[in-house]
Parts: C-alpha cells; sequence; structure tokens
C-alpha cells in the first residue's frame, strides 16, 4: 500500500459528527390534536446496548429480553397483553428518542406520538421480513432446460 492510498483511507473516514447525522434522523409524528404534525430526531433502536449499560428499566426487562430473544408463547390474558404493548412503545420510544429525549418528553407524550414512534423502529425491522422466509422447493421443473447449451 503506497502512502498515497493511506491518506485516501483517512479521507474517508467520517467525524463523529458526520456519524451521528446519519444515524440520528428527524421523523415527523402528530401533534398534540392530531391535527398537524411536530418533529423529533429519533436513531434506530439499541436495546442491546441499552441492556448492557443498566439503562433498561426493571419493568421492562422481560420486554426488552422477548424482543431480542423472540416472542414466548403466549399464555397472557388481554389486560396483560395490553401492559406488555405498552411497556414495549415504552421500551422502544426510550431507545429511539434522541432530541427530545424520552425523560424530557415522556409526561406530554400522547398514545398516538409513543405509537408513530414504535411503529417507525419496528418497521425498520419488518423491511428485512422478505430476506428472511423459509426456503421451500420451488415449483419450476424446467432443471434449466432455458440455460442456453452453447456460448456466443
Amino acid at each position: 500500500m503506497t502512502a498515497i492510498n493511506k491518506v485516501d483511507e483517512i479521507a474517508q473516514i467520517l467525524n463523529i459528527k458526520e456519524l451521528q447525522d446519519m444515524a440520528r434522523i428527524i421523523i415527523s409524528i402528530p401533534d398534540f390534536n392530531n391535527e398537524k404534525t411536530i418533529n423529533v430526531r429519533v436513531q434506530k433502536p439499541r436495546l442491546m446496548a441499552m441492556a448492557a449499560k443498566g439503562q433498561i428499566p426493571n419493568h421492562l426487562i422481560g420486554i426488552a429480553t422477548e424482543v431480542v430473544g423472540g416472542k414466548q408463547k403466549n399464555s397472557k390474558k388481554d389486560d396483560e397483553l395490553l401492559k406488555d404493548a405498552a411497556l414495549m412503545m415504552e421500551l422502544y420510544c426510550q431507545a429511539c428518542l434522541v432530541d427530545p429525549t424520552y425523560e424530557e418528553f415522556k409526561d406530554i407524550m400522547t398514545d398516538q406520538q409513543a405509537d408513530y414512534i414504535f411503529r417507525w423502529a419496528t418497521n425498520q425491522v419488518k423491511e428485512l421480513d422478505s430476506f428472511r422466509e423459509e426456503s421451500r422447493d420451488s415449483s419450476n421443473d424446467d432443471n434449466g432446460k432455458k440455460v442456453q447449451k452453447v456460448t456466443k
């Protein structure tokens, strides 16, 4: 590797401000009357980082474990499911909100605003679902009949 190549590599390294600007985006959520929108700055959720730092409140640990490890067999009552759904929304708002922070916003945040942030956060994951489909046998039985036999 020449000195010029090393300089080119260094020139491509982004500073922390540029990285933060890439990781944190502004989204519009419903206002307090569901008539207009307000902007908040969010980032993709980092539940594992929160857990490692002990930043997930005790009442959300079970929810975080379920989110990261996958859903367990459901034997809960409707009221417990509703409570878990509310805790899940709280967890995602805490993980995603940058400006304002969740702590600053939680006392005035509406259910619709929290739901919107939750849906934004989880939609990022759902977009990848098409890549996670189980492979299955193809109904195509041509066994390569359409492959060109001789190259030109």
